[in-house]
């Protein structure tokens, strides 16, 4: 692409895997994450800042894993055999739920005691 400042047959492509720009040149099939050699520099900056995607921000996940005797792995890090009842399971989260949205406890405190995922280690963050 001659306005990206790169040498006959490059173009810039976006890794989805990695959320990068990298350099493809079709006829040869080569790829790369530097820019090939004879690249007008200051053009690429350019054509980078004005075509490139902007992180769009973060998002973050949690939860809180309470197991039942039914479960697909009815253990965990704190109960080498779950025996609950699927029933139970629910019941013990609700009162995780009010707990929660009442302000009492943050979601990530409460996991780091009362989730039988590993992620309760890091507050229920996925």
């Amino acid at each position: 692409m001659a306005d990206a400042g790169l040498p006959t047959g490059w173009e810039v492509r976006h890794s989805n895997s990695k959320n990068l720009p990298y350099f493809f040149n079709a006829s040869s099939k080569e790829s790369r994450w530097e820019p090939p050699e004879g690249t007008n520099m200051d053009r690429l900056k350019e054509y980078m800042a004005q075509n490139t995607r902007k992180p769009e921000g973060k998002i973050r996940a949690a939860h809180l894993l309470v197991k039942h005797k039914d479960s697909r792995r009815p253990s965990s890090w704190k109960e080498p055999n779950i025996t609950r009842t699927k029933e139970e399971a629910i019941e013990i989260l609700k009162g995780h739920e009010a707990r929660i949205r009442s302000g009492e406890v943050s979601l990530g405190d409460l996991a780091q005691t009362e989730s039988d995922c590993s992620s309760a280690k890091k507050n229920g963050d996925l």
